[in-house]
């Protein structure tokens, strides 16, 4: 084995270490027991609350949820602040679903400042939603953000006064929409608070991740960054999260002019808003995490001027092994980029002078990366399809997220390696020179193309890319065939690929569990970009080689396919609806489910219906629903009021209530767009183009109200002598005794489809009535 070879075989296992390092190293702290000091975080200090929390399911509107905020309340007088409970009424409508409406109650709890004319008033926001989704207990969503707020409340109080005021909000209702939070921006001057950090969870483990700020966010991260804990996110991730339909309360605060963060643990998604979501299944770490955070920004933000938090511009950020913020302005991005596209264009045409390369090789390395990119991306497609077509139950879980999802990463990491070590093989015929200059081409090409469209992820090439050129640079020296020059020349061509792989391997992570399996060709495009910095150590593997990760994908899928089954600690979920429809005296099952499961086919047999969703549940749109006849059960519809009708010149208004008779959780009515000049709910009236923006997917103006007892009264302007077709359901989370009868117990390996992803357990009650 020549000295080159022998030393690049030391680089590959060098840089696969340093890729375990960087993912372990991407992880929470350690949880802290209840004996550290009193002004520190300590999440069994915290556990203590979330137990009270988490107890049963607390959705808006429920008794639990009453139970809840009733403990938030109590406990945070025991602290020594403040605390009051805002109710109110609320409309709010984002994205594609219905106009979602309900009574919200906030617990606001006000800690004083010792000297808040420090900030000229200002204080600092910590918010945290104490409701659950009807399907889960909530422990980690968002039980886990609500307790370490409380320990955060604690610590803050027995540590000293800080100089500003800080006001804990929790918020109801932001499972329905971030109604809480409208709630409170509404009745609130959003300017009164110098920063809003908001803490969420989508998982049950795993290290807290800075997602998404607001602009003018220099400052506010430099605080970020001095928290003492473990400071994981990156700019990217922002850039990636507000291309995508999810929102939380601080989605409400950044679009009322906030200044502020928004941080969640994402890792253990199958307890997210499912039966598990509960305290034995949350990882205690990560409720260290946020606690810590939090204890650390208040401290930071506590004693800051927060008039001046607001930066001119914004950064351009990212972690290193999650213990160090690299941060610098945003406006460095084109200057940066600039600065290297010229050294590059120099040192490429400095070696072609010299004849140590050829620009037709550096362009031919640069066509075979971007044919790695895309072969990693059609490995992982065609991979996925293959899966579904042997394991079709897979689709029967949220987002198809297998429960063995870390034999099937491993597989589409070693398909992505398999491309890779192709790509090499066919470059063995390239100097070193050429082979580097083409993924250091290719990668300035794509920084040109970022840096546009996505600075916050121009970090990701420019860094792999500047380290790259003292690599281009020793290649294209005219230097003597020794052991010095080869040694050197690997460590030089192993830098970027270690740049790399230090800003890569989280990231990819991080996307995996964000998007989920079935979406792993986002993220392995992502690894693929990475991934050509160490094709120019790869050019001189031998041909045997590439069986190693073609037998590792097929060895490793395979065994993601054959484990990925069901039990009790792995349950598949699936749903059952009864709906009766007293339009026409009839009666039916539902299930969004793809196909009937061994619970489900009781009811359905072998020849179910299936039908658009909006022909019975509005909110889904056209999804597929399945259906059969069922038995026609007393379940009766809701109670349609006329409160007053009158008709002035061609207008006509008529305003009206729904109540349930079986104090359902849920009502909804469904009005028909053409027909409606404004509506009124909740206070806010709605033009016509705001009631028909999204009628077409719910086939109809849909609202749903969620509230604690109370009638939905909504107040409609038609056309003089214009009647009304008012359509109204109510539904309760659950099949009721005599409704779960007929169909028998769910069996120990399947739970309800966790709420929000699809249709789940309900009985529904339709009537129609013309006004």
């Amino acid at each position: 084995m020549t000295v080159r070879r022998r030393s690049t075989v030391i680089m590959l296992v060098a840089l696969a270490l340093l890729g375990v390092l960087t993912v372990l190293a991407f992880a929470p702290p350690p949880a802290r027991s209840a004996a550290v000091p009193a002004g520190e975080f300590s999440a069994e200090r915290a556990a203590g609350h979330l137990e009270q929390i988490a107890l049963r399911p607390h959705p808006t509107g429920s008794g639990d949820n009453e139970r809840v905020r009733a403990f938030l309340l109590q406990q945070a007088r025991s602290f020594g602040a403040a605390a009051t409970v805002e109710s109110g009424e609320v409309v709010r409508h984002d994205g594609d679903g219905p106009f979602s409406t309900a009574t919200v109650h906030n617990v606001v709890a006000r800690v004083p400042g010792i000297d808040p004319a420090h900030s000229g008033g200002k204080a600092l926001l910590f918010v945290a939603h104490y409701d659950s989704v009807p399907t889960g207990p909530g422990a980690a969503d968002n039980g886990a953000a609500v307790a370490a707020m409380l320990e955060t409340m604690r610590a803050v109080l027995a540590g000293g006064r800080l100089r500003n005021d800080v006001v804990f909000l929790f918020t109801d209702g932001e499972e329905l929409g971030g109604l809480g939070a409208e709630l409170f921006a509404r009745r609130h001057d959003i300017d009164d608070y110098g920063a809003v950090l908001n803490w969420e969870a989508r998982g049950s483990s795993g290290p807290v991740l800075l997602f998404e700020t607001s602009q003018g966010n220099a400052r506010l991260l430099d605080a970020y960054a001095r928290t003492g804990s473990r400071p994981a996110g990156n700019s990217l991730a922002y850039e990636i999260y507000q291309r995508m339909p999810n929102l939380t309360d601080f989605t409400v605060f950044r679009d009322a002019g906030a200044v502020g963060l928004n941080a969640a643990f994402l890792d253990g998604f199958h307890q997210y808003h499912s039966v598990n979501d509960d305290i034995g299944h949350l990882d205690r770490d990560s409720l260290q995490h946020h606690g810590e955070m939090m204890v650390g920004l208040a401290g930071e933000l506590g004693d800051a001027d927060l008039r001046v938090i607001r930066s001119d511009g914004d950064t351009v950020y990212f972690d290193v092994f999650a213990r160090v913020l690299v941060r610098y302005p945003a406006e460095a991005v084109v200057w940066a980029a600039v600065a290297t596209l010229l050294i590059l264009a120099w040192l490429i045409g400095l070696g072609a002078r010299r004849s140590t390369l050829r620009v037709r090789g550096v362009l031919v390395t640069a066509g075979v990366g971007v044919g790695v990119v895309a072969g990693t991306a059609g490995a992982a497609f065609g991979l996925w399809w293959l899966v579904l077509a042997v394991r079709q139950d897979i689709e029967f879980l949220p987002l198809a997220e297998p429960y063995e999802r870390e034999w099937f990463v491993a597989g589409f990491l070693a398909a992505a390696a398999a491309v890779l070590v192709a790509a090499a093989r066919s470059l063995r015929g390239t100097r070193p020179a050429e082979s580097i200059g083409g993924v250091l081409v290719l990668g300035a090409v794509l920084l040109v193309v970022l840096t546009p469209v996505l600075p916050g992820a121009t970090y990701l090439l420019q860094w792999p890319v500047l380290a790259g050129i003292p690599a281009l640079w020793w290649s294209t020296r005219r230097t003597e065939d020794s052991v010095r020059a080869a040694v050197v020349g690997v460590l030089l061509t192993g830098l970027p690929a270690a740049v790399a792989i230090v800003l890569y391997a989280p990231l990819v992570g991080a996307v995996l569990v964000a998007l989920g399996v079935q979406m792993a060709a986002a993220a392995l495009v992502i690894a693929a970009i990475g991934g050509l910095l160490v094709l120019p150590l790869l050019t001189s593997v031998p041909r045997a080689a590439l069986a190693v990760p073609v037998a590792a994908t097929v060895l490793l899928m395979g065994v993601g396919v054959a484990r990925s089954g069901y039990e009790r600690t792995e349950p598949r979920t699936d749903a059952l609806l009864y709906f009766r429809n007293h339009e026409d005296d009839s009666a039916a099952w539902l299930t969004g489910d793809p196909e009937p499961d061994a619970w489900t086919a009781a009811v359905f047999g072998e020849s179910p219906r299936r039908v658009p969703a909006h022909t019975y549940l509005p909110r889904f749109g056209d999804d597929d629903l399945l259906t059969v006849d069922a038995p026609a059960l007393d379940l009766p519809p809701p109670e349609v009021s006329t409160l007053a009708d009158t008709t002035s010149g061609t207008t006509r208004s008529i305003r009206f209530s729904v109540a349930s008779q079986r104090d359902a959780w849920q009502l909804s009515v469904r009005l028909p767009s053409r027909s409606l000049y404004t509506c009124t709910v909740a206070g806010v009236t709605l033009d016509a183009t705001t009631l028909a923006k999204h009628a077409d997917r719910t086939d109809g103006v849909l609202f749903e109200y969620t509230g604690d007892g109370a009638d939905l009264e909504l107040s409609c302007v038609v056309a003089a002598g214009e009647p009304i077709r008012v359509e109204v359901a109510d539904l309760t989370i659950g099949l009721p005794e005599r409704v779960a009868a007929l169909v028998g117990p769910r069996p120990d390996d399947a739970i309800p489809v966790p709420f929000g992803f699809a249709p789940t357990d309900a009985a529904i009650a339709r009537r129609v009535a013309v006004l």
